[in-house]
């Protein structure tokens, strides 16, 4: 049984999470990185989602027909763009064995694959029947605890640069009261 029924299922669903995680301010960025005009479209059931992902530019996501022109076209059965929004199918893969279908720069297609990364959790959590808000606030969670890491791991890394630095002054101190000392030496002796 094929995963969506129609093409309002496909918007309420993929479509949803998709414009969710794209016009998140946290993740504008990584869409902008595509840096052009992109159209997914589902064949079984037939759907256009058009991502206006251009840098610098407000992030536009248009369901259905849309005027944007897109630079790149990815089509796919409904049931692939499920696996490979959710992670789980390979778009090399896919492309080799004509389960997806691409039209324009392969560079652009490929810029697709790391908001796999970001969409998924999302989509995840959405097919699970959660909320996107609860994966961002676990996700803001994980940053906290990432940063106050980083912190610990600079405090500790400055600590080590001082005694190290500690270390060399006390070298070169020592070195120069010898050679003083080897100095007034060969001055008594002269």
């Amino acid at each position: 049984m094929a995963h969506f029924s129609s093409a309002d299922d496909v918007y309420a669903s993929l479509g949803a999470c998709l414009k969710a995680a794209a016009t998140d301010p946290d993740n504008a960025r990584d869409f902008q990185r595509v840096g052009t005009i992109v159209r997914l479209e589902t064949v079984a059931p037939k759907a256009q989602i058009t991502l206006k992902l251009e840098a610098d530019q407000p992030i536009e996501v248009e369901f259905g027909e849309s005027k944007l022109r897109p630079a790149a076209i990815l089509a796919m059965p409904g049931d692939t763009a499920q696996g490979f929004w959710l992670g789980e199918t390979n778009i090399i893969t896919a492309l080799a064995q004509s389960k997806m279908k691409a039209q324009g720069p392969v560079a652009v297609i490929l810029k697709l694959v790391p908001l796999v990364n970001v969409v998924a959790p999302l989509y995840r959590l959405q097919q699970e029947g959660g909320a996107a808000s609860e994966v961002v606030v676990e996700e803001e969670i994980f940053a906290e605890e990432e940063l106050e890491a980083a912190e610990d791991e600079a405090v500790e890394v400055e600590a080590e640069a001082q005694d190290e630095v500690a270390a060399e002054e006390e070298t070169a101190d020592g070195e120069k009261a010898a050679a003083e000392e080897a100095a007034a030496e060969e001055a008594a002796q002269s």
